[in-house]
């Protein structure tokens, strides 16, 4: 699982079509708007925002800090979906549908966050169509990327699917190092990738392995750190 360790967080490597990553800017009479209606809400380190199953009642928008996607599977393990930084949208398909939550979302960091419910979004689409047109383009930003994890799943190798999982958690994650390395601060596992990039935990560390020895990660200490993030975004593309 991880584990947290510093306060900071730098979104870093900017990697394209390699996962979750920052939704496009929204108009901002209509984020004002938005967040004018939301409620403030923090959440510690560990601290858990909803449960996988919990009823959905409106959405979160992640002004600050580090927040992690998780199920877990039948044989009991945790498995990482996503890591989430600052602008992040959690939970906005509730809006739309009465569908119970699909992960548990806790914190990597220290948060802060806007809450705004169903009946707040509603009541201010109603008076300005346009933050109709806005919740369009993030479920279509979503349904696109699902489309590129099927796509990656069935053409991208599993080198590949686990260099998209790295380069999605230095997203959230990574902090510059000299040299243009990039510093994933937190002790990920080898269950996380193998659960981010869709593999068998034995498949991922084959994979993590040749990656370490290719040079294209390194460790420091407990961590990784992506060394080459070049050539980490080349593998990841689809």
């Amino acid at each position: 699982m991880l584990q947290n360790t510093r306060p900071r967080v730098t979104q870093t490597v900017r990697t394209g079509r390699t996962g979750r990553t920052a939704p496009p800017p929204v108009p901002r009479p209509i984020l004002r708007s938005l967040l004018t209606a939301a409620r403030p809400l923090d959440l510690k380190v560990r601290e858990v925002l909803f449960h996988a199953g919990d009823a959905g009642e409106g959405c979160y928008y992640l002004r600050e800090g580090v927040v992690k996607a998780a199920v877990v599977a039948k044989d009991g393990q945790e498995r990482l979906l996503a890591v989430l930084g600052p602008g992040s949208l959690i939970g906005e398909l509730s809006l739309i549908d009465d569908a119970p939550r699909s992960a548990t979302i806790s914190a990597l960091k220290p948060c802060r966050l806007l809450h705004l419910s169903k009946s707040s979004f509603f009541r201010l689409a109603d008076a300005n169509p346009q933050v109709y047109r806005e919740a369009l383009k993030i479920l279509a930003r979503r349904l696109r990327e699902t489309n590129e994890s099927m796509v990656a799943q069935g053409t991208v190798t599993v080198a590949g699917r686990v260099a998209r999982a790295f380069a999605s958690l230095a997203e959230g994650l990574g902090e510059p190092r000299p040299g243009g390395r990039v510093l994933l601060p937190n002790k990920i596992t080898q269950t996380d990738i193998a659960g981010m990039a869709g593999v068998a935990r034995e498949n991922a560390s084959r994979a993590i392995n040749d990656l370490l020895r290719d040079g294209i990660l390194g460790r420091e200490g407990s961590f990784y750190v992506i060394v080459q993030p070049d050539e980490l975004r080349d593998m990841a593309e689809i």
